[in-house]
């Protein structure tokens, strides 16, 4: 990929992760208000930005777009693969419920939070390295 198009799709990337978090925190304070309906859509939204991210960061930010020299090591691909798996488990979980479990829902949502946060902090790392590589190519 040349440099533009890297730095095109960091960026795209970086808009959805602003977007995965803004609908984070729409769902929480809907929890948190008891707002069932409004809950369901919530969740609904947040379900899709995750999966839309998680596979934008696959395919087209990790697989494609890094740096060979910027991948990941052994300690970053486990972060990766476990923040990917707690993350589509509770996608799977709550895609195919009926109803909002509000207490349910509101630890799982805290405790996929803090998986996001590794996963954003190893993210950034990754990106980090990313843009050292390019600028030094430049």
């Amino acid at each position: 990929m040349q440099h533009r198009a890297v730095q095109h799709c960091i960026a795209s990337f970086l808009k959805d992760r602003q977007r995965l978090i803004v609908e984070l925190m729409h769902l929480s304070t809907a929890l948190e208000r008891h707002h069932v309906e409004q809950s369901e859509t919530a969740l609904a939204r947040f379900c899709q930005c995750l999966v839309d991210y998680l596979s934008k960061g696959h395919f087209r930010v990790f697989a494609n777009g890094a740096s060979p020299n910027s991948w990941v090591t052994p300690r970053e691909y486990a972060i990766l693969e476990s923040t990917t798996a707690a993350a589509m488990t509770f996608n799977d979980e709550h895609t195919q419920a009926q109803h909002v479990a509000r207490a349910k829902t509101k630890v799982q949502l805290a405790q996929l939070a803090l998986a996001l946060e590794t996963r954003f902090e190893f993210e950034d790392e990754i990106l980090s390295r990313t843009r050292e590589t390019l600028a030094l190519a430049s």
